[in-house]
């Protein structure tokens, strides 16, 4: 048996990032059910016509719709990714969940408020359906060793965490606020102020800011202007090593202290040399996962909650900047709040 699946909307994450003659994987949902055994890539959907035609043929999908509730009506799917908007989200999981999916690979942010995330996720469990939230940095071996050395505290104590990034909180934020989680643990409190270098997108600022966890570790946001040059990286200080990781392309420098020189008072860095598992396609291995997630009826590794405890997170610090960097805890009360994402 192979599910049969369509993908929502043919942008990047969708379709448009496999263009790339140069790239070596897998990085949309399109590639990642076409290239899957599991899987019958049966149907895509969206507004823009010049993408049905543009890549119905190149993933052999004949059948195209501008409407995904006739899709959901035509196709007896079984997975579907949503690769819209976040304020289009809630209305096509609701589709979606009257005609018996099995499983929704849903693109981050999860929604466009912390309310409709909440539906999302109710609706979902109250149908039975998978829902897996594409932060697809917990499906990458790579990701997965390196959080288990940080929980095993094979680094030492966490002292400080710098977050380099741009293109703006909501949109690249729920990836960094996701990723925090996953290393360090729940979210306490956040502040943020509004960055002076700005997002390409107006509507969805830079901010600088902390973030701070339940366990005590910190971590500062510091953001960039992606029209000069784009910067994603995650530097940990630990009390043993310090940790620089490329979060674009999964480059990790890792250094070691080591005795003092003679003179000094204080020890060094030195490179270290450690061996993690090689970057695979993570939309790839996120498909693998959700698939898993509907055979063995268990939880994916990024769940609707997952993705509503980020947006929180993103929500807090921008209410923050809005509050001249007021400190906001965790769990917020008001959950009306509206961000506006790519």
């Amino acid at each position: 048996m192979k599910y049969r699946c369509a993908v929502i909307g043919l942008g990047r994450i969708g379709c448009g990032f496999d263009d790339n003659p140069n790239a070596t994987l897998i990085s949309t949902h399109a590639g990642a059910y076409f290239r899957n055994k599991k899987t019958r890539l049966v149907a895509f959907c969206d507004i823009d016509e010049d993408k049905l035609k543009k890549y119905g043929p190149k993933y052999s999908v004949t059948k195209l719709y501008t409407d995904y509730r006739k899709m959901f009506r035509t196709e007896n799917l079984d997975c579907v990714s949503i690769c819209t908007h976040a304020n289009s989200h809630l209305d096509i999981v609701k589709a979606a969940c009257k005609f018996n999916i099995k499983g929704i690979y849903l693109e981050k942010p999860i929604s466009e408020s912390l309310n409709n995330a909440k539906t999302i996720v109710e609706i979902c469990k109250k149908n039975n359906v998978k829902l897996q939230i594409n932060h697809q940095r917990r499906f990458d071996p790579f990701y997965i060793k390196l959080k288990n050395l940080v929980v095993e505290k094979q680094f030492g104590r966490i002292q400080q965490c710098s977050i380099y990034y741009g293109s703006g909180i909501a949109n690249t934020g729920s990836h960094i606020c996701d990723l925090i989680r996953y290393f360090f643990g729940n979210i306490k409190w956040v502040q943020a102020v509004k960055s002076q270098n700005p997002s390409n997108n107006e509507n969805d600022p830079n901010l600088d800011g902390v973030i701070m966890c339940d366990n005590g570790i910190k971590c500062s946001l510091l953001s960039f202007d992606y029209n000069n040059y784009g910067i994603l990286e995650f530097d940990i200080i630990s009390t043993k090593k310090r940790i620089k990781l490329n979060l674009t392309t999964g480059k990790i420098e890792i250094f070691r202290s080591t005795l003092p020189k003679i003179g000094l008072y204080y020890k060094e860095l030195i490179p270290q040399t450690v061996t993690l598992p090689p970057r695979t396609s993570a939309i790839f291995n996120g498909v693998k996962t959700l698939l898993q997630s509907i055979q063995t009826n268990k939880e994916p590794l990024c769940t609707g909650e997952d993705g509503y405890l980020s947006l929180e997170a993103v929500t807090a610090l921008i209410k923050s900047s809005s509050l001249n960097g007021k400190l906001i805890a965790l769990p917020l009360k008001n959950t009306n709040y509206k961000i506006h994402s790519k």
